[in-house]
């Protein structure tokens, strides 16, 4: 079985959840960091590669990035996995806040993300 990016947790109130979607955040980043990193490894392995065997310049750097690029978009697609777990973050937020006005005290969730137990609007 795969080791797991990031444990199973029990989500217990709202701290947890925002916990869990801002670990989504940083995985996302670091899995972009990582794969971009790859990425030019790889491009620059293919492109001296080329050169060593009688390609032209252009060419082997035409090659080199067209061997690199799919994972030059995967690791873009880490950073909208990124972005997106900040707005999951924002819209939960802005739930709370919805809920604790439309009828205070009515969440599941113990609110410890603020001091007063008030969301702020």
């Amino acid at each position: 079985m795969a080791r797991r990016l990031m444990p199973d947790v029990d989500i217990k109130d709202d701290e947890d959840l925002l916990h869990l979607l801002e670990g989504i955040r940083t995985v996302g980043i670091a899995a972009h960091d990582e794969v971009d990193e790859l990425a030019g490894l790889i491009r620059m392995k293919i492109e001296r590669y080329g050169r060593r065997n009688g390609l032209s310049r252009m060419r082997a750097k035409f090659w080199g990035r067209q061997v690199a690029r799919p994972l030059v978009r995967a690791a873009d697609e880490f950073l909208a996995v990124a972005a997106y777990a900040r707005v999951c973050r924002n819209r939960f937020e802005g739930f709370l806040v919805a809920l604790d006005d439309e009828k205070p005290g009515a969440s599941d969730f113990t609110v410890r993300g603020r001091d007063t137990g008030r969301r702020a609007a």
